[in-house]
């Protein structure tokens, strides 16, 4: 009996060893003596990639270790050209281990987007008035009208709209200098 799904296939990994991978969706793209290649979606990152790279390298078992943040694949070379069942799932749990924590590294990718927005509508902003407001100018008047606007029925509500705007303007005003 072999001991090991190196050089086996892909389609023969073991049921215990994919519901590991169930929260990163790995997949086994090629095996075989000495050599895996698995890829995972959430691992088309650089960051992701660069941690896969030079950590795994670490572990004893693993003579080099490339990640792809094109693909999301991680290639390893073994020091043996078998391991068995025990030594693959260490390795395993140590790779998506090592990808668990280089996922909070990386910028989440709804705030990348609303940060690509905003800095989208800023320049057009800028561009229609040839610089004379832009998005957290507008922002401002927007939070202080509504604080002028709401101060007889809720006092609280608007000074915190107030304190917005100060906070704004306070904090624009530190980076530009």
């Amino acid at each position: 009996m072999l001991s090991t799904i190196i050089g086996l296939g892909a389609s023969l990994i073991a049921p215990k060893i994919m519901s590991q991978f169930r929260d990163q969706k790995i997949k086994v793209l090629h095996a075989m003596p000495g050599r895996l290649r698995i890829q995972c979606d959430s691992w088309k990152h650089r960051v992701i990639a660069h941690a896969l790279t030079e950590e795994v390298n670490k572990h004893p078992l693993i003579l080099t270790s490339n990640a792809s943040d094109i693909t999301g694949s991680l290639l390893l070379h073994f020091v043996v050209p078998h391991i068995n069942q025990e030594e693959l799932d260490e390795i395993m749990d140590y790779i998506v281990q090592i990808a668990s924590n280089a996922i909070l590294e990386k910028d989440a990718v709804l705030m990348n987007g609303m940060t690509n927005t905003v800095d989208f509508i800023d320049k057009g902003i800028k561009k229609q008035t040839n610089g004379l407001v832009d998005f957290d100018s507008l922002f401002i008047l927007f939070l202080l009208g509504k604080g002028i606007q709401t101060f007889g029925n809720a006092p609280a509500f608007s000074a915190s709209l107030f304190y917005w705007s100060y906070s704004i303007i306070k904090n624009k005003g530190d980076t530009n200098k």
